[in-house]
């Protein structure tokens, strides 16, 4: 390796060292720009979801065919018949630090077709043993309005099977749309209407919100980018030498 002098010091790092240094400067300073797109991701649909919840429903059918980005979070309506059969707890869903369940029912659109609405949350109770109430107080054809949304992220799995169907209502650990519709005998759409009118529901409305805000995100870029500097610094230091005056 080179040596470079500057006045009475000079720096003399060795190879693996310094090979080392650059791999672990790449990982943290790829780390923190991708921690910084997040962020922007994370701002732009904070931007989206405050946006589109002020704007009029528009029908079903009018988004099912668009991209993504045109129907995510846009306040929609449509008619159905709610499958009380088949509804679902989806568990492990905390609100003001209670422990929860989700509510999903499909709602049948036309005979081969439904789509999962989330009905609203509501707490445990006092055992697990025994589910809650989540009986409809409705039936027939009804008129929906919510917001749409990407069914939620199914996490890390830590079995290949962890949800049954065995009887329902059924509570599930995740929410697989492919896996659903396979039970439900008919096609459901890769999305969900989210409640957001407590009039509809005998559910706690949940309002929209993002697991973790590009704040967070932009905080933890921060951190890489320090620890990087951080290791700069210390790899200079260690491999800087003051020459002795003779």
């Amino acid at each position: 390796m080179p040596e470079i002098h500057i006045k009475n010091f000079v720096f003399k790092p060795n190879l693996i060292p310094s090979i080392i240094t650059c791999v672990l400067l790449y990982l943290m300073m790829s780390l923190g720009n991708w921690q910084l797109d997040r962020a922007d991701y994370k701002a732009n649909l904070q931007s989206i979801i405050e946006s589109r919840q002020s704007i009029e429903p528009a029908l079903l059918s009018a988004l099912i065919n668009k991209h993504e980005d045109d129907w995510l979070y846009h306040p929609v309506t449509t008619t159905g018949e709610f499958d009380t059969l088949h509804q679902i707890y989806y568990d492990n869903q905390v609100h003001n630090m209670v422990a929860g369940y989700n509510v999903f029912t499909p709602l049948k659109i036309t005979e081969t077709t439904g789509i999962l609405i989330n009905r609203g949350w509501l707490p445990v109770g006092r055992s697990r043993t025994k589910l809650p109430d989540i009986d409809l107080k409705t039936s027939g054809v009804i008129n929906i309005t919510g917001l749409l949304s990407l069914p939620p992220s199914k996490g890390v799995i830590l079995s290949n099977t962890p949800n049954g169907y065995l009887q329902w209502p059924v509570v599930l650990q995740y929410i697989d749309i492919i896996e659903i519709q396979k039970i439900l005998g008919y096609k459901l759409l890769p999305m969900v209407i989210i409640l957001n009118d407590s009039k509809q529901t005998a559910l706690e409305v949940m309002p929209i919100k993002i697991n973790m805000r590009s704040e967070k995100h932009t905080a933890y870029a921060f951190q890489w980018f320090a620890l990087s500097l951080t290791l700069l610094i210390i790899y200079i230091v260690v491999n800087t030498k003051k020459l002795n005056k003779n």
